[in-house]
């Protein structure tokens, strides 16, 4: 068996077993968050570097997401233990925020990049 194949194997196994166990959608929304922090960070590089714009930090879904987002800190711990060590009341505030959050950069005034 390949390193590929053994890879494949385990992945399928803790999908089964999580859905035998009642337990997956847990871990996908744990997965989500670790995007959303993921994504919240890159965003926050860019504007960083004036290659795009962030959108109003007035904004609810903004604050929260980033406010959340900013409290990560990459060298010590991935996205998705970060996601894991959220308080509950946390993780469903960064997953309820995420959409009017991705959809605010849409209404932020976007800067050309150089």
């Amino acid at each position: 068996m390949t390193m590929s194949n053994r890879t494949q194997t385990a992945a399928l196994t803790r999908t089964l077993s999580d859905l035998a166990d009642g337990s997956l959608n847990d871990r996908l929304r744990l997965e989500e968050a670790a995007r959303i922090v993921v994504a919240a960070r890159r965003a926050a590089a860019l504007a960083a570097g004036g290659a795009i714009a962030l959108p109003a930090a007035a904004n609810p879904a903004v604050q929260a997401v980033t406010e959340i987002a900013r409290h990560w800190d990459e060298t010590t711990v991935t996205a998705v233990e970060y996601a894991e060590s959220l308080p509950v009341a946390a993780l469903e505030r960064l997953l309820r925020s995420a959409p009017a959050w991705a959809a605010a950069f849409a209404a932020a005034p976007q800067r050309l990049a150089a």
